[in-house]
């Protein structure tokens, strides 16, 4: 990710995304049939997906094989392309701005659902990006400047708990990439929770906005990946989507929902939770 994304800059960096081929980015299960992919090469390619994530296990020399990059075997180009982020925000808005033709999905979601999630992640060592000198998984000289902005200042910024902290960085994410997205018509704003109640409607809504076809295969997957029982990974794609929208009421302390209410009240965003969040 470039320092500063400017227009110019922006084709060249969805162009490297679209190429990339490493283990980290192509090796995510589960592996679905494609258009532009034959059969056999589907299968194919899933048993060199296995090969290379099983190598990346092993220990050196054997773990170099687990750095190869992966083809697609694809018989023709794909027709779309898709590109998930989880910490592009400010710079999302240039790539609306730049290709209107495109078409962007801004996801919201209750602060306290993100700050307990992110917080339990962290305890258990899942992120891996962290600024230096911090044990925040989080951009917290931005996150500073942003709270600064609202008159909480460095020093009265570190005295916070935890969770006031997580939250500061959920606004400073937040809000100033709504602000620059929501108004855009090729935009959609995207509630976690409705997502979570109702993934089928929602979904549906979504594949509209960005012009794909509703098939089988769709309702089947999001059929079955919202409707997990049983334990389910930090980082799994099948669970039960309603459980996990609002296991924060069961599993986060008084004191945290308070101190995430404490920050976010000013915040504009927290309309789209009327009532839901702690004073």
């Amino acid at each position: 990710m470039p320092g500063v994304l400017t227009p110019d800059a922006l084709p060249v960096l969805l162009g490297q995304w679209a190429a990339d081929r490493s283990p980290h980015s192509v090796t995510k299960q589960p592996f679905f049939p494609k258009s532009w992919q034959s059969t056999p090469a589907r299968i194919v390619r899933t048993l060199l997906a296995a090969g290379v994530s099983a190598a990346a296990r092993l220990p050196a020399p054997f773990s170099a094989a687990g750095r190869l990059a992966l083809p697609d075997l694809a018989t023709q180009p794909a027709t779309r392309l898709a590109i998930k982020s989880v910490n592009w925000s400010a710079d999302a808005a240039i790539l609306a701005g730049t290709l209107p033709g495109s078409r962007t999905l801004f996801m919201l979601r209750h602060p306290c659902g993100q700050v307990a999630s992110v917080m339990r992640g962290n305890r258990q060592r899942r992120f891996d990006l962290r600024t230096e000198g911090t044990d925040m998984p989080f951009d917290e000289a931005a996150t500073l400047r942003f709270a600064s902005g609202h008159g909480v200042g460095t020093a009265a910024f570190q005295a916070l708990p935890d969770a006031a902290k997580y939250a500061w960085s959920w606004r400073a994410f937040n809000e100033p990439a709504h602000a620059a997205l929501a108004t855009r018509p090729n935009v959609h704003v995207v509630l976690y929770e409705a997502l979570c109640a109702e993934p089928a409607r929602v979904a549906r809504e979504i594949a509209v906005f960005v012009g794909l076809d509703w098939t089988r295969q769709t309702a089947d997957f999001v059929a079955r990946s919202t409707s997990h029982r049983g334990k389910a990974g930090y980082h799994a794609i099948f669970r039960d989507t309603s459980a996990a929208a609002e296991s924060w009421r069961s599993t986060m302390s008084q004191a945290d929902r308070s101190a995430v209410g404490a920050v976010v009240a000013a915040s504009p965003l927290t309309r789209f939770w009327p009532g839901s969040v702690p004073p």
